[in-house]
């Protein structure tokens, strides 16, 4: 045959991918972005606040044991789940607490964080007064210090978050605003002292100084039968809680912070006693946290004063989700949100101290990563929202037993089939392989957005084996309908172009439509396993980029005219604006790395060389594409920008210092990622085989582009965004592993095909 008669059928033959661009269109037109329930601001300024630390907490615990003081109060607060994230992925006290002075992420110096004393309580032989002016060269203003405080300091100025410690306090005092801190975890069965006493760090001021509060050893009293022989003294707690609250009733109002500390210790004592042992430890710890917070609420004016119940971290290794509640005297029943997470019912551990400061009307210094709770209005019972808190959790947990078998399953069949290709082009004219390695990936392929159609059911209450069942069931299914359709309509690549469609439209449908899918997804993000839990995922970039890419290359060469290639052009067009609206995939890195793909992509389907001056020229539209973006970000009410416009936020405030520490920090998170994920298996076997066909005597690549003349351009712009995902993405390498693993099967699917109809004639 001549090449113009193996080309693809005019029209007829772009029919999928036309149908996928009008989608995109569509959705960039009429789709309304998906709003959060009515929030309930309120006037909630002025009055008292009492924050109560219930470390270790989850809404499992709180929904089996009884615990009435706690449930009462629920009933007419917005409650979440809580991820407990500092700058390492589960916080410890250290990190917990002072996370909630700075507003940010923050680590600690584990050994020593603990060391919260009163000025003359004795260490090393010195009073802690003596020791803290000696390394700080401040004399303190308040009855504790920090003596760990300088070296905290220290380390989080190496970190890339520009924490500033004890930026909570300073607010607050600025504000006239009295601080006060109760608790104590001391307790060990070594010889020695022990200093656990975080929760003062919550409250520190600038200096390290805790301005009021007791957290000495006059809270404990002796109880051989408990962790350390160790309990809070509820009495004397009660009484300094007392005192304490009327001064930060005798002004403009005030903080107290009052940690359950019996819940700490008994954490800290779970690697010394057996499972069941402990158990009954915990459930003993936290049913008299819960007698102390009932004493403690009978102080609180709850038509005056707020409550913020919160777990700020959990037991080592343990991911669950917390427990975070307000009450207000004027906000509603219902859940709680920020503009961090733009999901109803989750918090992070950032997010406490601008809504402490929001509670006193107070505005979040610019240096706070965190945005305040809002909430989300409710008419479900306390027990029916509690359940749900525990759903997501659960949902969240599970996805961290998906993520990694799953991607095995997809890399191990991308292996498979990229040797099957490999042999098959080695050994001569096959009929019956080359179509079934043809088959295995498009299976391959249909795996991806089966992984995220399997979300829609309740996973967690369903099992593994449900999972499976559904996500291999699909992709069967998927490649069956795509084959049958090819096979009927005589088109060999009709069943590769169905597949890359579903492949995009199921992930673009879902980021257009609130990306419900994407939560606790294989492929998406959970709030234990990710930073940001909305718009669209690193793992989707990789697969959408690389799909419509092809699926752009498919529509040129189907519409061979200049008409079908702008409209192929016009698609990408389409994706870029989903991935970078802030109300759909909000996605940075992804803006940043597809806009230079749509000027590779017009420059080889249209015939141009690539230039400096059309780098010049690309640079300039990934530059201007981030700050249309931004600038729409920052039309949207403060509480609901995407973290784009939050970072324009900052820039305008503060400079281009906090531009320059994220780019620090997704640098080394890109460095730290490349190296831990399966993902990164697909790029080696996506060279391999790329190596292959472009260098094998009878040239395979050569006779793909003689039938499909655009589909150099698709691969090479596919190429393009997979190596800048990579690049700019704190993901690393496995957006360019997804992407490879896309671009791998789609171009064993060509050849395979190729092959089978190069055996038959």
């Amino acid at each position: 045959m001549s090449r113009v008669a193996h080309r693809l059928p005019a029209r007829r033959h772009g029919l999928v991918v036309g149908v996928v661009l009008s989608l995109l269109l569509v959705a960039t037109v009429c789709a309304a972005p998906v709003a959060a329930a009515p929030i309930d601001t309120g006037d909630t300024a002025g009055g008292r606040l009492l924050v109560v630390s219930l470390p270790g907490l989850t809404w499992s615990e709180v929904a089996e044991l009884e615990l009435p003081a706690l449930e009462k109060l629920l009933r007419s607060a917005a409650l979440a789940d809580l991820a407990p994230r500092s700058v390492s992925p589960r916080a410890t006290p250290g990190d917990a607490y002072l996370t909630i002075s700075a507003g940010a992420r923050t680590t600690t110096e584990r050994l020593v964080d603990g060391q919260v004393l009163a000025l003359d309580e004795q260490s090393s032989g010195s009073a802690a007064g003596e020791i803290f002016s000696r390394r700080t060269g401040i004399a303190p203003s308040g009855p504790f210090v920090s003596l760990s405080w300088p070296a905290l300091v220290r380390k989080n100025d190496a970190e890339p978050y520009d924490a500033e410690l004890g930026l909570l306090a300073e607010r607050l005092a600025r504000a006239g605003l009295r601080t006060s801190v109760i608790g104590n975890a001391d307790g060990t069965d070594s010889i020695g002292a022990s200093y656990e006493r975080h929760v003062g760090l919550a409250l520190a001021s600038a200096n390290g100084v805790v301005d009021d509060g007791s957290l000495g050893k006059d809270l404990l009293t002796d109880d051989p039968a408990r962790p350390f022989g160790k309990r809070l003294d509820t009495d004397v707690v009660r009484t300094r809680f007392r005192e304490a609250w009327q001064r930060a009733g005798s002004g403009e109002g005030g903080v107290v912070l009052v940690e359950a500390s019996d819940l700490a210790r008994a954490m800290r004592y779970r690697p010394l006693v057996s499972g069941g042992r402990y158990e009954a430890i915990r459930a003993q710890a936290v049913q008299e946290a819960d007698r102390l917070l009932g004493d403690l609420l009978e102080e609180v004016d709850p038509d005056r004063d707020a409550v913020l119940v919160v777990a700020p971290y959990n037991l080592p290794g343990n991911r669950d989700l917390l427990a975070v509640a307000l009450r207000t005297p004027d906000s509603s029943p219902g859940y709680l949100m920020s503009a961090s997470t733009q999901r109803s019912g989750f918090l992070t551990l950032v997010d406490l101290a601008p809504t402490i400061l929001d509670r006193f009307g107070l505005t979040r210094p610019v240096a706070m990563e965190g945005r305040p709770a809002e909430v989300v209005r409710s008419g479900a019972s306390v027990e029916a929202r509690i359940d749900h808190l525990v759903r997501l959790n659960e949902a969240s947990r599970f996805r961290e037993r998906l993520l990694t078998p799953t991607t095995l399953v997809v890399i191990l069949l991308l292996a498979l089939v990229a040797a099957g290709a490999a042999v098959v082009i080695a050994g001569g004219r096959s009929r019956r392989w080359p179509r079934a390695f043809a088959a295995l990936a498009l299976v391959d392929l249909a795996i991806l957005p089966s992984s995220y159609v399997a979300r829609g059911f309740a996973l967690e209450t369903r099992g593994i084996g449900f999972y499976w069942a559904i996500v291999l069931g699909g992709a069967l299914s998927v490649t069956a309908v795509a084959l049958l359709a090819g096979r009927r309509a005589r088109r060999p690549w009709l069943p590769l172009q169905v597949v890359l469609g579903v492949v995009a439209a199921v992930l673009v449908l879902d980021v257009t439509t609130g990306s419900r899918l994407s939560l606790n997804a294989a492929f998406g993000y959970s709030p234990t396993g990710n930073s940001r839990l909305y718009g669209i995922s690193n793992y989707s970039y990789g697969q959408v980029a690389a799909a419509v890419c092809v699926l752009a290359a498919f529509l040129a060469a189907g519409v061979a005219t200049r008409r079908g290639r702008w409209a192929a052009v016009a698609l990408l067009v389409a994706t870029l604006v989903v991935l970078g609206l802030p109300t759909w995939g909000a996605d940075v890195g992804g803006v940043l790395a597809f806009t230079p793909t749509i000027l590779v992509f017009g420059a080889l389907v249209f015939r141009r060389r690539l230039r400096l001056r059309a780098l010049v020229v690309g640079l300039v539209a990934t530059l201007a594409a981030v700050v249309v973006f931004g600038l729409i970000d920052l039309t949207r009410p403060a509480t609901q920008r995407a973290h784009l416009g939050r970072l324009f936020e900052r820039v305008g405030d503060e400079g281009v210092g906090p531009l320059l520490s994220i780019i620090q920090r997704k640098l080394v998170a890109n460095l730290e990622v490349s190296t831990s994920s399966f993902w990164v298996a697909a790029i080696p076997v996506g060279i391999a085989v790329w190596v292959l066909v472009a260098r094998h005597p009878s040239r395979p690549l050569d006779a793909l582009r003689a039938r499909i003349p655009t589909i150099g351009a698709g691969l090479a712009a596919a190429v393009v965004a997979a190596v800048l995902g990579s690049l700019l993405n704190d993901s690393g390498a496995i957006v360019g592993g997804v992407a490879a693993m896309v671009l791998t099967a789609t171009l064993v699917n060509l050849l395979m095909v190729h092959e089978a109809e190069r055996s038959s004639g």
